[in-house]
């Protein structure tokens, strides 16, 4: 396996930074919570393109809950809503082009919509989970096919199992990893209905090509997660256990970290390893002193958790079902307590591909229970281009073409807007 190691280009980056945000941006480079190397500031000026949603929304902009968007190669936006049912394409100038799909039992129409993919060419599927099915449209917003998915268990085709879906940059498949909870449960669901609960384990960080050309999907092995992170309905989570993160590059490449340590692995589309891009920044193991921090923090979160509820349950339940709120703090408590926790606290948090074959890569934020932290810029070459601060302007849901990327902002009503932006060349 070929290891590549992320050296600092010999150029500066071209990308403004005034004095101001380098100095800020210089203090936590030199705070992190990571030891090893120090970042580049990056500044990600956006110039916003358009916006919609929000209250003084149009009908077609009221979204309720925005689950995924992708972008087509035009710039047209494609947004998911999984509570109205509907994909809503939007143009690259913000304009409706149409919406597609409602709640129904037929083809076209979505049962569970739970995931979106889309295609460069403007064709894109919905994951509809309860019709067990791949519904895939044409750039009209036509329903194409009704793929269903495999019902052999274990396969990233079968009902619910995906955890992650992308859309396969040749056309014409998805890539595909992991068993999702939403799988384990349903596979388990027949057991509950007889009486016989069941303890359902299986694996995540494998990755499968689904053919989705033809009435049944069809799954061909791509690659395997170098440390393939196993789960049971009965387990419980270790706090900080690894994850598989990954997505997938313009040329097919598969990129994924599944360790606590900084390492994305490169898989081409033939399943043959094209190396590990590295950075010298070191996990933190983890102490009593950081795990009693952690706990504190899971305690404190759940009390104002519970909070919000009672204040907004109040004049809904009867009072014999808030007199069991207490019973219920003292036992998320206790839970938080007697938490699991992993040795280390992972460095990467988050991984998305851009549309010019760019990464970028959030690390953990000062805290370790923020996930939102710097992102480090990884270039097409591998080569590292610097870090943009945390929240400034923080992972996109989607990165199109001509530097678009989308964002979801919620108001203090958590009424949902949708920002589309444009990025800096150097950061694309």
């Amino acid at each position: 396996m070929r290891t590549t190691k992320l050296v600092e280009a010999p150029t500066r980056p071209r990308v403004r930074v005034t004095l101001l945000a380098c100095a800020a941006m210089a203090a936590w480079a030199l705070s992190a919570g990571v030891a090893g190397a120090q970042d580049r500031p990056l500044g990600a000026e956006l110039a916003e393109v358009y916006r919609v949603g929000g209250l003084t929304a149009p009908e077609w902009a009221e979204f309720v809950n925005p689950v995924q968007m992708g972008f087509d190669a035009s710039g047209n936006l494609y947004v998911l809503d999984d509570e109205t049912y509907q994909v809503v394409v939007i143009d690259a100038s913000g304009n409706l082009v149409r919406t597609v799909g409602r709640e129904g039992e037929g083809p076209g129409e979505f049962r569970w919509p739970t995931d979106l993919v889309v295609w460069r060419d403007g064709r894109f599927a919905v994951v509809d989970e309860e019709h067990a099915a791949y519904q895939v449209f044409g750039p009209d917003g036509e329903l194409e096919r009704f793929v269903r998915m495999s019902s052999v268990a274990g396969e990233a085709g079968m009902a619910a199992a995906c955890e992650t879906v992308r859309a396969d940059p040749a056309g014409g498949s998805v890539v595909a990893e992991g068993a999702g909870m939403g799988a384990v449960f349903l596979s388990a669901w027949a057991d509950v209905v007889e009486g016989q609960q069941i303890d359902v384990v299986g694996e995540n960080g494998k990755f499968e090509r689904l053919d989705v050309s033809g009435e049944v999907a069809v799954a061909e092995s791509v690659a395997r997660a170098r440390q393939v992170v196993p789960f049971s309905v009965e387990a419980t989570t270790p706090y900080f256990a690894p994850r598989v993160i990954w997505d997938v590059l313009p040329d097919g490449t598969i990129a994924y970290f599944d360790s606590t340590a900084y390492e994305i692995n490169l898989v081409g589309a033939d399943g043959g390893s094209k190396g590990v891009l590295e950075r010298p920044l070191h996990a933190e193991t983890v102490t009593s002193g950081l795990r009693s921090a952690v706990i504190e923090h899971l305690i404190k979160q759940m009390e104002e958790t519970l909070e919000a509820m009672v204040g907004e349950l109040a004049d809904l339940l009867p009072p014999e079902e808030m007199e069991e709120m207490p019973d219920l703090q003292k036992t998320a408590r206790e839970r938080a307590e007697n938490q699991e926790f992993y040795s280390e606290v992972p460095v990467l948090r988050g991984l998305r591909a851009t549309w010019d074959g760019s990464l970028w890569v959030q690390r953990r934020g000062e805290n370790p229970w923020d996930i939102n932290g710097p992102i480090d810029v990884l270039g097409p070459d591998g080569q590292y281009r610097g870090t943009i601060a945390p929240g400034a302007p923080g992972m996109p849901e989607a990165f199109g073409p001509d530097g678009l990327v989308a964002f979801l902002e919620l108001d203090e009503m958590e009424v949902a807007t949708v920002v589309v932006r444009r990025l800096p060349i150097d950061v694309r």
